[in-house]
């Protein structure tokens, strides 16, 4: 099972390796200018970021982490075929094209089929990124790293590399460069679900960003009620699994989730957990809508 498991884990190096000749493939098939190459790049890089808090929110408050990494693995197998397929020999005869690897052989087809394979490639690196440390701990728990699995991932981290500085570099036709990997992945994936009958599965135990709309929906639901003057008489939580946070003046309309109405009594309000929030997890709401303006600008940086 554990080989299962890792299949996917190896099976990304050499799609790795071809999304980091993109760059190449611009400059010297498509003629990009650098600056262009690398805006594209860039882009598809930070939008590798931009999903991850959804899927997380979907892989531990909704789907559980198998769905979400099978979804993933899904779209980084369409994205790379994807990706191959926007070669321009491949559809040449359908799209009316030349086959040769210049700009004037790239159809409007094969343009389109690119950016949706970095989309697409894009969204299941995403979801990998949140889903399957979470799923390798479910299935090994405690052993989900133990030194045979360090030493199995440096051992193909070092014969790819080998690999791709003696084989790849031998490698002309832009179509085996991304269609090597994408065959590489597609089989990794069917050995990955050659064990679905063997994995564990865990249902969803809630998420952090649950938090997030949970705390938003009890603010609205409150739209028409007065905050009280004392930020004492807001609801908060002190107990020794959940740390006293204090009280901050920013973005005080999320406070309403937090104010207990007189016609009901407290444990009455708790157990509606939409409706009544404590001021722990207003302010790391806050802190999270304080942040989003800035993370946003990781695209341009390429999420680093």
């Amino acid at each position: 099972m554990v080989y299962r498991i890792l299949s996917i884990t190896w099976a990304n190096f050499p799609v790795h390796y071809a999304l980091w000749m993109l760059m190449v493939y611009l400059t010297d098939v498509w003629k990009l200018k650098l600056t262009d190459a690398a805006a594209i790049v860039n882009v598809f890089l930070g939008f590798q970021a931009i999903p991850q808090s959804f899927l997380l929110f979907s892989a531990h408050g909704l789907f559980g982490n198998y769905p979400v990494l099978l979804g993933s693995i899904f779209a980084c197998c369409v994205g790379m075929g994807f990706l191959t397929m926007s070669t321009p020999p491949v559809l040449a005869k359908a799209t009316g094209t030349c086959s040769a690897y210049q700009p004037e052989c790239i159809g409007e087809g094969q343009r389109i089929l690119f950016y949706i394979a970095l989309a697409l490639s894009a969204l299941g690196a995403a979801g990998q990124a949140v889903s399957f440390p979470s799923f390798l701990v479910e299935q090994l728990g405690e052993n989900a790293n133990p030194p045979s699995i360090w030493f199995l991932q440096c051992v193909a981290v070092i014969l790819f590399k080998a690999a791709a500085v003696l084989g790849f570099s031998y490698i002309s036709p832009w179509s085996l460069w991304f269609g090597v990997p994408a065959i590489c992945y597609t089989v990794a994936a069917f050995i990955f679900l050659s064990g679905s009958c063997t994995y564990k599965y865990v249902k969803p135990e809630g998420s952090p960003i649950t938090t997030l709309f949970r705390v938003l929906a009890a603010s609205i639901s409150k739209l028409f009620y007065q905050l009280p003057t004392d930020a004492s008489q807001l609801y908060n939580v002190s107990d020794r699994n959940r740390q006293y946070v204090p009280h901050t003046n920013g973005l005080r309309f999320l406070d309403k989730a937090a104010i207990i109405l007189p016609g009901q009594t407290l444990e009455q309000q708790l157990r509606n957990r939409w409706r009544l929030c404590s001021i722990a997890e207003i302010e790391v709401t806050k802190f999270a809508i304080r942040t989003f303006p800035m993370s946003m600008t990781f695209i341009l940086g390429g999420g680093l």
